[in-house]
């Protein structure tokens, strides 16, 4: 794996998905640059096939990155025990 550019972690078709596992991983210390071809997504958002967005970790970071999108994949930070009325306060 090249260390010194950029590689594409996981590629998508949702810019809001992107923005938010971009925040994720940045939160781990990872950088992460977001890679989209033309301009349509500044002026017509737009989905699927035309839409697609490369999110893109520095080589030397790629394997931790990688990891974590696995974990986060296979659902391991999903809090299924939430429920909701746990937070709330009786009077």
């Amino acid at each position: 794996m090249p260390t010194n550019e950029w590689v594409t972690l996981v590629e998508l078709f949702d810019r809001l998905e992107a923005e938010i596992l971009k925040e994720a991983i940045e939160a781990l210390g990872i950088p992460v640059q977001l890679f989209q071809e033309g301009v349509s997504h500044y002026l017509y958002p737009v989905s699927g096939p035309m839409g697609k967005i490369e999110l893109c970790v520095p080589g030397e970071r790629f394997q931790e990155a990688l990891s974590w999108f696995e974990a986060y994949s296979r659902g391991e930070f999903i809090d299924n025990n939430n429920d909701e009325t746990d937070n709330l306060e009786l009077d």
